[in-house]
């Protein structure tokens, strides 16, 4: 027996064109991130990270 698909989801077909009309549009020029949210937490990431390497630099002539 085959399971019926709710209505409140969007068809198959509506799917396929949303996702179609999506790949034509292009991001600006030079940007690689698509979300702004990704960006922000490749940001928030690489400062962490940044961070960390230097408070551990820091510690090892310290202490070592």
């Amino acid at each position: 027996m085959a399971l019926k698909r709710p209505s409140f989801l969007p068809s198959l077909d509506d799917l396929e064109r949303q996702a179609e009309a999506r790949s034509t549009q292009r991001g600006r020029p030079g940007s690689h991130f698509d979300h702004p949210t990704a960006k922000n937490v490749f940001i928030a990431v690489l400062v962490l990270t940044v961070l960390a390497h230097l408070v551990g630099g820091i510690v090892f002539v310290l202490f070592f």
